[in-house]
């Protein structure tokens, strides 16, 4: 294996908590970016939120999207005719946790957006652009602007190791670039989603990639209604997935990053009348979930792709 360097260390406002040291050091093909707010620096969870904001917007390139990441964790994601459309939805999704987080937008940032980015308190806002207007607005407010000079779509390639730094050892990995392919995304049910929803399940499966394992998304409407991650099962994750979503699961998708092991998890889906299901599929029990949902009148799509992520 090629050798690693890391050098040119810069330091940070602080690490984690206020009494931990932490620095930040440039990586090879990484981002290049501007804070162009004034006196202005970042922490490393500042720097967390960022990554984590990055990668989801990079997944929308093309359209115009919007996520809020806070404590490091993707909280809500939306696609919009426009970013003030795309902010309101996203807020929509996750009124909460708005507060004091990190905005990521992947179109420019125009002004009428700029106005409902500081009316929410949002501590940090990220976007390829700013209009005129939107960057002299928000240069007198509180908030931190992060412009992208990177091509987002060039993200998608991002090729650095993922590294982890254990007690028993430094673990290194290649970056999860899986894309979905024709070959790989099949209906496996009797049960057909319909064309908004397997385009609600592509989508979700793009941010469910970048969510901590176990984790489960619900959309609609190309936008979230619920993501829950970091549990222990699937079946804990999907539960207070359709509790967050309430009534919005209805006829909504429902994406897990990796497989589905037992009915329970298709049994919450039921309960919160979901229309599809996307998973893996390449578990011991699947061929048993799919009969089971098709008795309940539940799409189900297969990927063979497992995002698991720790």
């Amino acid at each position: 294996m090629e050798k690693i360097e890391i050098s040119e260390f810069t330091p940070l406002l602080a690490g984690e908590n206020a009494h931990q040291q932490a620095y930040i050091s440039k990586v090879e093909n990484g981002i290049d970016y501007e804070i162009l707010s004034r006196e202005k620096e970042l922490s490393y969870l500042d720097f967390l939120n960022l990554t984590s904001a990055i990668k989801v917007s990079a997944e929308f390139f093309d359209v115009n999207s919007v996520v809020i990441v806070k404590e490091a964790k993707i909280c809500a994601a939306a696609l919009g005719a426009n970013a003030e459309d795309a902010l309101f939805k996203v807020v929509d999704c996750d009124p909460i946790s708005v507060y004091e987080s990190t905005v990521s937008f992947s179109k420019e940032v125009t002004i009428d957006a700029a106005k409902q980015i500081s009316a929410l308190k949002v501590k940090m806002v990220m976007a390829p652009g700013f209009s005129k207007e939107a960057f002299s607005y928000l240069l007198d407010t509180d908030v931190i602007i992060v412009k992208i000079n990177t091509p987002l779509h060039e993200m998608l390639a991002f090729e650095a190791k993922d590294i982890k730094v254990t007690p028993f050892g430094i673990l290194v990995q290649e970056q999860n670039n899986s894309k979905l392919s024709k070959e790989s995304f099949n209906v496996v049910t009797s049960t057909k989603p319909t064309q908004e929803q397997a385009e609600d399940g592509i989508f979700a499966w793009k941010i469910a990639k970048h969510l901590t394992s176990r984790s489960a998304v619900i959309a609609k409407n190309l936008s979230t209604k619920a993501i829950v991650q970091g549990k222990t099962n699937g079946v804990i994750a999907t539960e207070e997935a359709m509790d967050y979503a309430c009534e919005a699961s209805k006829e909504a998708v429902l994406v897990i990053d990796g497989v589905i092991d037992n009915k329970e998890t298709v049994n919450a889906a039921i309960q919160g009348r979901i229309g599809l299901i996307i998973e893996s599929g390449d578990g011991k029990n699947s061929s048993n979930i799919v009969k089971f949902a098709d008795k309940y009148e539940i799409a189900i799509i297969h990927t063979k792709i497992r995002n698991n992520k720790y």
